[in-house]
């Protein structure tokens, strides 16, 4: 039976989760829509570059998923090291070009990461850290070659906040799993890693 504090905690993080995409969302309508121009628009860019593709998000909200299987007082720091290492790793792609190698990358990070999340195994958090550094570099670097003429600096924001968003999202999805069944982080991590094979040898 789930006690006051988990069901308190779920209404929190489905609260948070909830208007961080929210933002995202309404942010990003503009560019969608053809409505905003300049550092709105560049915004809305880099919340649709993290949204409309799957592997990207996949990954996001997988971090959000692993964090879970920390104690709490540390699972935040997860997300938060991803989102900042998406950003800083735009900065270090901007102006650069696509290559097979890099798509490569972006891919095995979502399988790493699904494989993690089904596992749920409790690394050391200096580790657990780096892991999600590196990763939040390769899908930030991705994010930076593809920025575009547009402000870049509000580009690379857009793409932070929905990643956070999603990581926020997987967080409250995570603590909902692992309350309801014994097998559902399981799941969820064996369906993000077999999207992201998909990816790598099945989306042609």
């Amino acid at each position: 039976m789930r006690s006051a504090s988990d069901n308190a905690a779920i209404r929190r993080l489905a609260a948070a989760s909830f208007f961080a995409l929210a933002a995202s969302a309404h942010a990003a309508h503009g560019e969608l829509a053809g409505i905003g121009n300049g550092r709105f628009a560049a915004f809305g860019d880099g919340i649709v570059h993290v949204t409309a593709w799957s592997a990207p998000l996949l990954a996001a909200v997988a971090v959000g998923l692993w964090c879970m299987a920390f104690p709490w007082r540390r699972a935040w720091l997860l997300p938060v090291a991803f989102a900042a290492a998406v950003a800083g790793g735009a900065y270090q792609g901007a102006g650069a070009s696509l290559t097979p190698a890099l798509g490569t990358l972006v891919v095995a990070t979502v399988i790493l990461l699904g494989m993690l999340v089904y596992g749920s195994r409790i690394l050391p958090m200096v580790v657990a850290l780096a892991i999600v550094v590196a990763f939040g570099a390769v899908h930030g670097y991705s994010h930076g070659a593809q920025a575009g003429a547009v402000p870049f600096r509000d580009y690379v924001i857009g793409a932070a906040v929905a990643t956070l968003g999603l990581s926020i999202a997987g967080m409250a999805l995570g603590l909902m799993l692992r309350i309801a069944s014994r097998f559902g982080m399981r799941v969820a991590g064996a369906a993000i890693a077999a999207a992201g094979l998909w990816f790598a040898f099945g989306a042609h």
